[in-house]
């Protein structure tokens, strides 16, 4: 159910003003605030807001028409991870590294804000979000839809560009664990089903486990043979690579040299 207006607190108008502000279409607002579309109307013109104007930001539109570079790949691998792009053209991309979310932002030459989200008793989350018909276009094609978890829709690149694909992904929604007090480690990605198991398929490695009470799967190698194999898949590409995840998988392997 929607929320109405007598219903909205001051945290969730500004929310209505910011998601405005950032370039997100009115029914966007609402859809993805779960707020009705006369409540999103009567904040914005209580602001002083004007919703007949066109053009708050600027972008390159047609950044994702092609895969054609790693960093396309890797950038797509993120937004597959942590991205979200509804029915409206409406898409989003939230990360808890900021330096990811400052990458998107200047590959595709937005020149809107970045959100800084703070939910209750986490770390803050770093958001940009826009509307785009031809970006929402492309990344669906791409497999990047509303639901994909349950739909199990996915895509992988080709060949030349899957290795930089999955190190976004990674980063986006992976983990590397290190065993404390002897050698190795885990390292897994989460995703739906059919992705998991095509990931597996590609890399020739790892297994997938369903979690035990969400609907998600979990791609996993433990390994040492599969963690190096994976590291040295991915961590070839100049200037990509959150460097917090690639340290704990250099921990993992190094465990074993003193084992």
């Amino acid at each position: 159910m929607l929320t109405t207006y007598r219903k909205l607190n001051p945290y969730q108008k500004q929310q209505i003003i910011e998601a405005f502000q950032n370039g997100m279409e009115c029914r966007g607002i609402s859809s993805c605030l779960t707020v009705s579309s006369r409540a999103v109307s009567r904040v914005l013109v209580e602001s002083g807001m004007n919703t007949k104007r066109r053009n708050r930001y600027t972008l390159n539109e047609s950044y994702f028409d092609i895969i054609d570079s790693p960093v396309k790949a890797y950038l797509l691998g993120l937004i597959a991870a942590d991205g979200c792009v509804t029915t409206t053209n409406y898409v989003a991309f939230e990360s808890v590294d900021q330096e990811l979310t400052e990458q998107l932002k200047v590959e595709l030459q937005y020149s809107g804000a970045i959100r800084i989200i703070q939910p209750q008793g986490y770390a803050p989350h770093y958001r940009i979000n826009f509307s785009s018909k031809q970006l929402a276009t492309a990344l669906s094609k791409w497999g990047v839809v509303a639901g994909r978890m349950v739909s199990g829709l996915f895509y992988f690149p080709e060949p030349e560009y899957l290795s930089a694909y999955v190190l976004g992904y990674f980063d986006g929604d992976g983990c590397a664990y290190v065993n404390h007090g002897r050698s190795g480690g885990l390292v897994c990605i989460v995703g739906s089903f059919e992705f998991t198991s095509e990931l597996a398929r590609l890399l020739k490695m790892g297994v997938v486990m369903k979690h035990h009470s969400k609907p998600v799967y979990y791609w996993r190698i433990y390994s040492r043979e599969n963690i190096d194999a994976l590291y040295n898949l991915i961590y070839h590409h100049q200037g990509l690579g959150l460097r917090r995840k690639k340290s704990k998988i250099e921990q993992i392997l190094g465990s074993y040299k003193r084992g």
